[in-house]
């Protein structure tokens, strides 16, 4: 089952994430008292990362990623936990997730977006083929340690 636990993160993303959070919210409170940003993913096991690959291809409903190797589990052998490079956070209003399925809800994520790229880290709002608002990644975490 995957983690929400920043301790799951390496520590090359670790603070930054943080740091991310604490901003993150910080803006929308600005905004709402009502809002908050929590993380909903840190790592991800390989099996999880498998079964949501396969979702729209050999298993029934929408396909959900298009990668088979995730930043959410580097699968390092000197870090069996906290070796996840990236992480998904989610936007709760009075403690409702809201997915980002309307026009307002999308809008909260997208103003999340530059926050996370003025830390340093690589936004999924701004991939073309596939936009994935909630998610941020170390940049070059397949070649830099």
């Amino acid at each position: 089952m995957s983690s929400r636990d920043p301790v799951d993160l390496h520590e090359s993303i670790r603070a930054t994430a943080l740091q991310f959070l604490a901003q993150a919210n910080a803006a929308l409170k600005a905004t709402s008292s009502d809002l908050e940003v929590r993380f909903t993913c840190t790592w991800r096991p390989q099996s999880e990362q498998d079964a949501l690959y396969a979702q729209g291809r050999t298993k029934p409903g929408p396909k959900v990623t298009w990668v088979t190797t995730s930043a959410h589990n580097t699968d390092l052998p000197e870090t069996p936990r906290g070796d996840a490079e990236a992480f998904d956070v989610g936007v709760f209003e009075q403690g409702r997730y809201l997915p980002g399925a309307n026009a307002r809800e999308l809008a909260l994520y997208q103003r999340l977006g530059p926050i996370g790229e003025k830390l340093g880290l690589v936004w999924g709002g701004r991939w073309k083929s596939s936009p994935d608002y909630p998610h941020y990644e170390r940049a070059n975490w397949r070649t830099q340690r």
